[in-house]
C-alpha cells in the first residue's frame, strides 16, 4: 500500500472513532429549586422539564444550595453515563447567598463567599407564627425549602461538624445564569398583568419578589425587577397603550424585624397611595405557588387592588428558558 494510502487510511478511522465519540458523549441537565411545602409546587418544576428528556438526561435537585440532593442529581446523571452536566438554576435571582454557596459547590468559586446556610425548614406553621407573633430573622436569608425536617437536621449537622465542602464530580460541569430580567421572564409577568388589565392607563402595577437579607443584594435584586419593569413597559408601549405606573420591591421575609417591617409598610404604603386614584394590581414574582405567596397577601390585609397568585409557573416560557440555556451553555462552553 503507497504511504498516502496508508495515511488515508488511518485519517479515516481516526474521524469515524472522533464522530463515534461525539456522537456518545451525553449531556445530562441538573435543574435547581428551592422546594415548596404543597407536593404540587415540586411537580409543576418536573413539568417544566418534561420537554428536555427528548434531547437530555434530566434530574431535579430540590434545596437550597443542598449539598445533599445536589450530589444525588449528579450521582444519578453520571450512573447514566453522562460526561457533561448543564447546571440550571431556576432561582429568582443571581444575587444571592444561594448561588454563591452554588458556584462554591460546583466548583465556580474556590472559597464561599457568606456563611454556609443553615438549612431550616419553612413550613405553614412557621409563616403563620412570623406574622401573628412578630417575625423573627432566619438563619441563612435564602429563598423557602422544603426539605423534611429531619433532613434540615442532618445537614446542619454535618456542616457544623465537617464544614461545607465542594461536590464530587467526574463530569464537566457548566453552571447556567438564574431567571434574572431574562425578557421569557418579562413575557410571563406581562401575561400575568394582562389578565388582571382593564384599563391600563389607570392602573399601577406592583411587582413583588421575596428578595434577600443582604443590602446590596437587595438593591440588586430590585435593579433586576426594573429590568423585567422596562421590558414591560415597552411590550405594552408596542401595543399601543402604556401602564399608569410600574414598581418593582422585596418584601425581605427572612431579614432582620426591623427591615422586615419597614419592607412590609413599603408594600402597604404603596398599595394604599397608588389605590387612591386608580387601580392596583400585584404580581408576585416568584416561581411557583407553594406558600411564600400566601405571606405577601397577610401583608396586604385590609386593602384594595387586583390579584391572581398566579407566578411564573406554570408557563411555557420557563421551559423555553431551560432550553435556551442548555443550548447556550453547550455553545458557549
Amino acid at each position: 500500500m503507497k504511504k498516502t494510502g496508508l495515511i488515508t487510511l488511518i485519517l479515516g478511522i481516526l474521524a469515524v472513532n472522533f464522530s463515534f465519540a461525539t456522537n456518545t458523549e451525553k449531556v445530562g441537565v441538573l435543574i435547581l429549586a428551592h422546594g415548596g411545602k404543597h407536593s404540587s409546587w415540586d411537580e409543576t418544576v418536573k413539568n417544566a422539564t418534561e420537554a428536555l428528556k427528548q434531547n437530555y438526561i434530566v434530574e431535579v435537585a430540590f434545596g437550597m444550595a443542598n449539598p445533599t440532593t445536589l450530589q444525588d442529581g449528579i450521582d444519578k446523571l453520571e450512573s447514566q453515563g453522562v460526561t457533561t452536566i448543564v447546571v440550571i438554576p431556576l432561582f429568582i435571582s443571581s444575587y444571592s447567598p444561594i448561588i454563591r454557596q452554588n458556584e462554591y459547590l460546583f466548583g465556580v468559586r474556590n472559597t464561599l463567599a457568606d456563611p454556609p446556610m443553615i438549612m431550616m425548614h419553612h413550613g405553614s406553621e412557621n409563616n403563620a407564627m412570623k406574622e401573628e407573633k412578630g417575625h423573627s430573622a432566619m438563619q441563612g436569608g435564602h429563598e423557602h425549602d422544603s426539605m423534611p425536617k429531619d433532613t434540615l437536621h442532618s445537614m446542619s449537622n454535618v456542616k457544623k461538624k465537617m464544614g461545607l465542602k465542594p461536590l464530587n464530580f467526574k463530569s464537566e460541569i457548566i453552571l447556567a445564569k438564574p431567571l434574572d430580567a431574562h425578557p421569557l421572564v418579562a413575557e410571563i409577568i406581562f401575561d400575568r398583568i394582562s389578565e388582571l388589565s382593564v384599563n391600563p392607563k389607570n392602573e399601577t402595577i406592583l411587582i413583588v419578589a421575596h428578595g434577600p437579607n443582604d443590602e446590596q443584594d437587595n438593591k440588586n435584586w430590585v435593579k433586576t425587577i426594573d429590568n423585567l419593569a422596562d421590558q414591560i413597559r415597552t411590550i405594552q408601549s408596542e401595543k399601543g397603550n402604556k401602564f399608569k405606573q410600574i414598581f418593582g420591591l422585596t418584601v425581605r421575609d427572612d431579614a432582620n424585624p426591623a427591615i422586615y417591617e419597614q419592607a412590609k409598610e413599603q408594600l402597604r404604603t404603596l398599595v394604599s397611595q397608588s389605590g387612591k386614584d386608580g387601580d392596583v394590581i400585584v404580581i408576585p414574582l416568584l416561581l411557583s405557588q407553594g406558600g411564600v405567596e400566601e405571606g405577601f397577601l397577610k401583608r396586604l390585609e385590609g386593602l384594595n387592588y387586583e390579584w391572581s397568585g398566579k407566578t411564573l409557573l406554570p408557563h411555557p416560557n420557563i421551559t423555553k428558558f431551560i432550553q435556551i440555556s442548555v443550548e447556550e451553555a453547550l455553545k458557549t462552553n
